[in-house]
């Protein structure tokens, strides 16, 4: 129980972290802030920050293994994401979205991986 309560954890904190990012990029894009190819640059680097986040806390709360709690928090984080844009967005599942799946799911191990050996002991 202890486990899914950690990983609850990180989930929230890696969306919460996405959301507020995207947020305050819309807002300042909004009120044109910002350039539309800074904007596009943004919605590209957000996700990639917010997943490398989750990894990076999956690792540095775990024993062992530091890669696959952050493959694990970036898969499900992927998973949610995925199911909302398809079932309430209805977007299709394309080559590139698949690509960037991927990347994201690296992003995540990779947290995980440096999370785990940033780890105080």
């Amino acid at each position: 129980m202890d486990y899914l309560k950690k990983l609850g954890k990180n989930l929230f904190i890696t969306i919460l972290f996405l959301l507020l990012l995207a947020f305050l990029i819309t807002i300042l894009y909004y009120f044109n802030l910002l350039s539309n190819n800074i904007y596009n640059i943004f919605k590209l680097i957000i996700p990639l920050l917010s997943f490398f986040l989750g990894g990076f806390l999956s690792g540095m709360q775990a024993t062992k293994k530091g890669a696959l709690e952050g493959l694990k928090i970036g898969g499900i984080t992927l998973l949610l994401f995925l199911l909302l844009s398809t079932f309430l967005f209805q977007t299709s599942f394309e080559l590139k979205t698949m690509l960037y799946a991927i990347i994201l799911l690296l992003t995540s191990t990779v947290g995980g991986i440096i999370g785990i050996n940033k780890k105080s002991s």
